[in-house]
């Protein structure tokens, strides 16, 4: 049992990166670097000798999203310690502690962001396992990484004497700097970017919360007490959503006398904006870093993306282009940390892409909506291999199916069915009913709802394989 378990937080929202970052599914859920989501390379950078059986801490709202992305990289057991509402981070970590501490309160956590790209995993493995034993000693190590650059968006930490042979005093902290600060801290070399990044035992992080955060660590205690545990999901109670919102940084990190840090290389970044990617990418030989079917005559050092159809741009510098199925995004790379301000404002006025993309992800596979009228919907279906609806029902709401391919089994009523191309069926308001996959492709479906309501939340679960019963 000496091995670390991975704490892996999954709760950003990735404002910044609107319009592909979206709050129904955030950044940590896309592939901005490989094949893989940022989630997913977090996992799968935890999937070694050295940790234990990760445990992810999502949102109740991305539950669904973190169950089909572990799915599919089929890494091993991962459990999920899902929270009825976000309270920030230290509500987060605690309640975490508190559910591991059940059983072994001296057991290692390696607390991490999921939506952080680390290139070289080796190198950072290295640091947790050089920076163990003073975990083990009661302190609470930070992972600083060494400066490559002045940086105006990270947080920096000061370093102090030494500690043992890898670690180091926490002298300070250094919120994100104006250009002159960073460079004066470049300079000096003796201040790290802060990566958010910590390693400690349950039994310090719940002392330490004890000490300066009770409170937190009260609603944590309860809620994990009171948590339903089905399969390898903990959902904690509604004693968490009376938690302050407050991050760790602030309830413990500033205040804690208890605290090392670790300098590490691993090629660390934050993807916290679109300058971060345009930072990173793969430019040509004009400073432009493009995604997807674009065409650039006369741009230079811009940042491009487009995932739904060609985008082309003439005649321009230092921009950035985002391009999805319902929403572009064009302005200044120097502004680009100002995004978030235009998806609070869209948040703010109810806007739909604010929060949704029009294809949503589910665990069974995913829906598009095509249309969206008064009193209709009309919405793209497809469900995966095996994959299954909940078996249930509508208040609102009727339905009618029509399977473009695959074969389907549609459960209404008492009557079962199995369809296939050009075949429909009607599902009245309030029909129990179900569709499900037995064919060995995807399943397509037309769905054409209709009704005075047509809102997500009208789903009552009666039966679900992805334990979704209790999802609000």
């Amino acid at each position: 049992m000496n091995s670390i378990i991975p704490v892996l937080m999954c709760g950003g929202s990735g404002t910044r990166l609107w319009p592909v970052s979206r709050a129904s599914e955030p950044k940590q859920f896309h592939a901005f670097s490989g094949e893989r989501s940022l989630f997913q390379q977090t996992v799968q950078r935890f999937c070694t000798e050295l940790y234990a059986e990760p445990l992810v801490i999502v949102n109740n709202n991305h539950r669904d999203l973190a169950l089909r992305e572990i799915g599919e990289l089929q890494a091993g057991p991962v459990r999920l310690l899902v929270e009825p509402c976000v309270r920030s981070t230290a509500p987060a970590i605690a309640a975490a502690a508190a559910l591991i501490a059940e059983q072994d309160p001296d057991r290692l956590m390696l607390v991490a962001p999921s939506d952080h790209l680390i290139e070289h995993g080796d190198v950072f493995s290295d640091a947790v396992s050089q920076a163990a034993q003073a975990a083990r000693q009661g302190q609470i190590v930070l992972f600083g990484i060494r400066p490559t650059h002045p940086e105006t968006g990270f947080g920096y930490i000061e370093i102090g004497e030494s500690f043992d042979d890898v670690s180091f005093r926490v002298a300070g902290f250094v919120e994100k700097p104006k250009r002159n600060v960073a460079e004066m801290l470049f300079s000096a070399g003796s201040h790290l970017w802060n990566s958010g990044i910590f390693m400690f035992t349950a039994r310090t992080i719940m002392d330490e919360l004890e000490r300066y955060a009770p409170d937190v660590m009260a609603c944590a205690r309860r809620a994990v007490s009171a948590a339903h545990r089905s399969n390898d999901t903990i959902r904690l109670s509604a004693d968490f959503d009376i938690a302050p919102v407050i991050s760790i940084d602030y309830a413990v990190m500033e205040k804690s006398d208890r605290l090392v840090c670790v300098p590490v290389s691993p090629n660390w970044r934050d993807l916290g904006s679109w300058s971060a990617l345009w930072d990173m990418g793969a430019k040509d030989d004009n400073g432009n870093v493009a995604q997807g079917d674009i065409v650039l005559r006369d741009v230079r050092n811009s940042y491009v993306h487009g995932n739904s159809r060609l985008v082309a741009v003439i005649g321009v510098e230092k921009i950035v282009v985002v391009d999805t199925a319902d929403a572009v995004l064009i302005g200044s790379l120097d502004q680009a940390q100002n995004v978030g301000r235009i998806a609070s404002e869209l948040a703010s006025a109810k806007r739909p892409e604010a929060s949704l993309h029009r294809k949503v992800r589910r665990p069974w596979g995913s829906y598009e909506c095509l249309k969206l009228g008064d009193c209709f919907q009309v919405k793209h279906i497809v469900v995966d291999v095996a994959g299954r609806l909940s078996l249930q029902y509508h208040h609102h709401r009727s339905e009618h199916w029509t399977v473009v391919s695959g074969t389907a089994r549609v459960t209404v009523g008492d009557k079962v069915s199995i369809m296939t191309a050009n075949e429909s069926v009607y599902i009245p308001k309030g029909d129990v009913h179900r569709l499900e996959n037995i064919g060995d492709s995807e399943l397509h479906l037309i769905e054409v709802q209709c009704g005075t309501y047509l809102g997500e939340d009208d789903i009552v679960r009666l039966e679900d394989q992805y334990d979704r019963i209790l999802a609000t």
